[in-house]
């Protein structure tokens, strides 16, 4: 028997990986930020975010409020999400002028992004609203009257679509010109600094040929890019306000955009003061439900169902433990939604004692 074999036997595009330093992303993360109904989850500290809050003016702290959906600030943590389509330098002054070239922009990044997953049926649901794509539209508004599904998506939804999509744009970049004014200026070489010292070390790693995998996980701290044949382009966005949140999202449907948490090398810290990696590891190993977890991932892999039933709690509070040892730097998590795994990235005991060796014995 003879074959002639027809399939393609062309290589897949190798994905792309690039990094920015982004004053737009940041703009948009601080305020998210500042709107954020946690701001103890943030390393710059609730003193720091009330004492910012507290000198906005109040009539763009009123404009801010009636722009939200959330209520937890999430909606300016996804516009940060815009940068990667902008063009160098990524700064506040591309972000208005692709806001006054396309005023829906904003809204539909916003819709698509809160949509994802709300039509099980549809992985590509999400991505077709960012299209504009006018059946989606119209199948979205089914589901929202429906409201057959998570019922917090749904009223968020319901917020976006009564707004109108252009209006969006328009105020958002108001919001933007004015909070650069009265916020950002002051703030921007705090953050942009670190940022920019960030980007440029993972940029030459990746320059120099690394593997864009090993740089992401670096970068990233622990979190491993899906195995997606769609998927093209990554880019990370180096945040100093975020610490020490990751934020990960799909911007269409070959592009994924990581806000990463600045490293602690490229802060200026007092030179007594323990680094800020040392001390989440420190916290990371204090709790005895997280070393019951460490416990069960040295025998592999773990989901989330799994580190519930291993501890007996909510899934909630499981998800809590494992981001902290994530934010160590002790777990990898790899896949998506229902399908993520976790699994010890560093032996504890090791990154435990090069930690404190490298704090305590430091000239």
């Amino acid at each position: 028997m003879r074959l002639v074999d027809l399939r393609s036997t062309t290589a897949p595009p190798r994905l792309e990986v690039v990094v920015q330093a982004s004053a737009a992303a940041e703009l948009l993360r601080l305020i998210g930020v500042l709107y954020n109904d946690d701001p103890d989850g943030f390393d710059v500290g609730r003193e720091r975010i009330e004492a910012i809050r507290a000198h906005l003016p109040e009539e763009l702290d009123r404009d801010i409020d009636a722009l939200r959906f959330a209520d937890d600030g999430k909606d300016f943590l996804i516009l940060a999400l815009l940068a990667a389509t902008l063009p160098d330098p990524s700064g506040v002054g591309e972000l208005l002028t692709a806001l006054e070239e396309d005023p829906a922009l904003s809204w539909r990044l916003l819709v698509g992004q809160e949509a994802q997953g709300l039509d099980a049926v549809d992985p590509e649901f999400g991505i077709a609203l960012l299209a504009g794509d006018r059946e989606a539209y119209a199948r979205l508004e089914r589901l929202v009257a429906d409201g057959r599904d998570d019922e917090k998506s749904i009223r968020q939804l319901t917020r976006l679509l009564d707004m109108d999509p252009e209006d969006h744009g328009r105020r958002l970049a108001g919001v933007i010109e004015r909070f650069d004014v009265a916020v950002w200026r002051s703030l921007e070489e705090e953050a942009m600094g670190p940022i920019r010292r960030d980007a440029a070390h993972h940029h030459e790693r990746l320059a120099a040929g690394e593997d864009p995998t090993t740089v992401i996980v670096e970068a990233t701290n622990g979190y491993e890019p899906p195995d997606d044949v769609g998927l093209r382009r990554i880019v990370l966005l180096p945040s100093y306000w975020m610490r020490p949140w990751l934020v990960v999202g799909r911007h269409g449907p070959d592009l994924e955009v990581i806000s990463t948490v600045v490293g602690d090398e490229f802060l200026v810290l007092p030179s007594e003061a323990p680094p800020p990696a040392l001390v989440k590891l420190a916290k990371a190993l204090s709790d005895e439900s997280r070393l019951r977890l460490l416990r069960r991932m040295a025998s592999g892999p773990i989901s989330l169902t799994e580190a519930t039933a291993a501890l007996d709690v909510t899934k909630a509070t499981a998800h809590h433990h494992l981001s902290i040892l994530r934010q160590a730097g002790l777990v990898s998590m790899r896949g998506t939604g229902r399908s993520t795994r976790y699994a010890l990235r560093n032996n504890p005991a090791d990154a435990a004692r090069d930690a404190l060796a490298d704090y305590c014995c430091r000239p």
